[in-house]
């Protein structure tokens, strides 16, 4: 493994610990897809295709649910990530630690 994949990797690692610690502040709400992009925008963490990535594995690794939401009427529609109650033992410290999601 080069000295540049071990960056990336590393960098995965810490925007996934990121978008937890930003749904985990939100909870019980969670945060949309727009809010996770917006926040991540100013410093350059990723952009929604790279979000909607790391989201798509901690959905996987069970610390987040995402869920659709919307209003047909008004034309609304909006993907919601929530911590599931695996996430918020990971996030209060009362899980082990994890592969894949930085410290």
């Amino acid at each position: 493994m080069t000295m540049s994949d071990l960056l990336r990797t590393a960098e995965k690692e810490i925007l996934r610990k990121e978008i937890l610690g930003l749904c985990y502040k939100a909870a019980p709400t969670g945060c949309s897809m727009d809010v996770l992009a917006a926040a991540f925008a100013h410093s350059g963490a990723g952009d929604k295709e790279e979000i909607a990535r790391q989201v798509d594995y901690l959905e996987a690794k069970k610390l987040v649910a995402v869920q659709q939401v919307g209003n047909k009427r008004l034309g609304i529609s909006r993907k919601i990530v929530k911590l599931t109650a695996e996430g918020t033992d990971y996030m209060e410290g009362n899980a082990d630690q994890l592969a894949g999601i930085g410290e």
